[in-house]
């Protein structure tokens, strides 16, 4: 007897927004009816879709900047700063956001490096901190902005994650080897559910990649000068949703 073909994340995304293809519907109706497992995962998957729909509703009212469209489709030039890199990275990740194309991104695997690592180990405590700025209640995350912006030596804003539930807690700083800064930032929801983005230089690499690693959802996002490293125990849709507010509230 052959096995039935996985169903994947794609697949459920495409069921829930009526765009599965029609040789595949009747098969994959009757599964999630059938399965109570794979019926929980579809209901999270369109929970987090109605949540993205109420946080960014007003995005989709709003006609596109004209500016923001010159930038996207003016090509890449050596005059450009790598600052300009990354706004045109979090204009991609405000229309991905806006669009709601978050469930049919390609992740294909690619060599993740050793700031995932890096990052986790900071995450669990295994690397020591140089210094831990605790956040002071009631507190708005730009008021850290010049912290951040100071230790990982790039003009980078510490993103606020509210609007999705989680709260700054804290910032650990760090120094390698090679005496260059990073940071990484504890966030919290109120279930006291860990989200932590990690940031430092980044090896000049352009990559986006999301998996799984230690139990952690992780989402690595880099432009040729920021390296972002982001963990949580969320599902694939929720850590896109984080990611893309995240790396967006790092530049806008």
């Amino acid at each position: 007897m052959s096995q039935k073909k996985e169903i994947g994340d794609i697949e459920i995304h495409a069921f829930i927004d009526g765009a599965l293809d029609a040789d595949r519907l009747p098969e994959i109706k009757a599964r999630i009816e059938a399965d109570p497992a794979l019926a929980q995962r579809t209901a999270e998957f369109r929970a987090d879709k109605e949540m993205l729909k109420r946080v960014y509703a007003p995005l989709l009212d709003r006609p596109i900047p004209q500016e923001w469209l010159a930038l996207v489709h003016v090509p890449t030039v050596p005059s450009w700063t790598a600052m300009s890199r990354r706004l045109v990275g979090s204009i991609a990740a405000v229309f991905l956001i806006a669009v709601g194309t978050f469930g049919y991104w390609e992740l294909r695997p690619i060599n993740r490096g050793e700031i995932v690592q890096t990052a986790l180990d900071a995450r669990a405590n295994v690397a020591q901190a140089e210094r831990v700025v605790s956040i002071r209640p009631g507190a708005n995350a730009d008021e850290y902005d010049g912290i951040l912006s100071a230790a990982v030596a790039l003009n980078v804003k510490v993103p606020d994650l509210a609007r999705l539930g989680y709260q700054l807690a804290e910032i650990r700083l760090y120094r390698d080897s090679t005496n260059s800064g990073a940071a990484e930032l504890f966030y919290v929801d109120t279930n006291k559910q860990l989200f932590t983005l990690y940031l430092r230089h980044s090896d000049g690499t352009v990559r986006f990649d999301q998996f799984n690693r230690d139990g952690l959802r992780v989402c690595v996002w880099q432009d040729e000068e920021l390296g972002t490293v982001m963990a949580g125990n969320v599902s694939t849709a929720a850590m896109q949703r984080l990611a893309s507010l995240a790396y967006t509230g790092l530049t806008l």
